[in-house]
């Protein structure tokens, strides 16, 4: 099931109606989209199809259910500004383990409605800071041609930090990892038709590689890390990439493209069979699997 974006809505949780009415009238007056629970089944519920911007519960019993409840809403949605507004004796173990699993805020009653306002614009507030924070950091991930291929490839220095990762848990387990590293001939980093190249380029990578496979883009060329997967399955990919590339319609329908195609090519790499790197990639490696002989 897809869930609808939050923006400004808020889902308040509490067994009283009659407080759920004056929760929801406060807050429409500020123009926020509220929805309300009176029980956590039917929370649950409203929260499989939608994330919210902001929390709002009592600390219901059972507790454990709550806390449940709670540390999903966090790991699913870990900007969700969570408010725990209650009457309840929260005893020094159960308070810290709120905040321990996430709660943002707790409020006892009774409390005035500007301050629960109060409370809640602190909430959205940090759940955008939170946002800004990550696109951020998706941007210093990711090469600029993300954008326009609508699919993270990032850039060399965040592909080396998974290629790094991804063989220290290829280690720890003993499972295979392969890398592929593909060259493009001419100037890939000139603006212009070789840019839109490798537009249709990252289409076909993408189309034909696993969602768990990871993509990168640096120095003119590009690479595929593939998890658990061994020399014949690296084979067999670069098998069915090379005659795609070649004989993609965009790249012959230009002599240009058609040239660049036709030059494109691919090293493999299969850890722990083969993976006798080239001399850019063994410092960042050298002390996960020890040193490599020359290919």
């Amino acid at each position: 099931m897809i869930k609808m974006a939050s923006q400004e809505n808020i889902l308040i949780i509490d067994p009283f109606k009659n407080l759920l009415h004056v929760y929801r009238m406060i807050l429409e007056r500020e123009r926020y989209r509220v929805e309300t629970a009176s029980h956590l089944t039917e929370a649950a519920q409203k929260l499989l199809k939608e994330d919210y911007a902001v929390l709002i519960t009592e600390f219901l019993p059972p507790f454990e259910e709550t806390f449940h409840l709670l540390r999903q809403v966090k790991e699913q949605s870990p900007e969700t500004y969570i408010i725990i507004l209650t009457n309840a004796l929260v005893d020094e173990k159960n308070y810290e383990k709120l905040f321990d699993i996430g709660v943002d805020d707790l409020i006892l009653k009774p409390y005035s409605p500007k301050k629960i306002l109060v409370h809640v614009k602190k909430g959205f507030q940090n759940r955008n800071l939170i946002i800004k924070i990550r696109e951020l950091e998706n941007e210093s991930l990711t090469d600029p041609i993300t954008s326009r291929v609508r699919q993270p490839i990032f850039n060399s220095a965040h592909f080396r930090r998974c290629l790094r990762q991804e063989l220290k848990r290829a280690k720890r387990h003993q499972h295979s990892l392969s890398l592929l590293l593909m060259e493009i001939p001419g100037d890939t980093e000139r603006v212009g038709f070789l840019e839109g190249f490798c537009v249709e380029l990252i289409k076909i990578l993408r189309n034909n590689t696993r969602e768990e496979d990871i993509v990168g883009r640096g120095n003119g060329s590009f690479g595929i890390l593939l998890p658990e997967t061994d020399e014949s399955g690296s084979e067999a990919l670069v098998k069915r990439l090379l005659p795609l590339i070649q004989t993609h319609p965009s790249f012959q329908s230009e002599e240009d493209f058609r040239s660049v195609a036709q030059g494109v090519s691919f090293q493999s790499f299969t850890y722990p069979e083969k993976f006798l790197v080239p001399e850019s990639l063994r410092p960042i490696l050298k002390d996960i699997t020890g040193t490599y002989p020359k290919p």
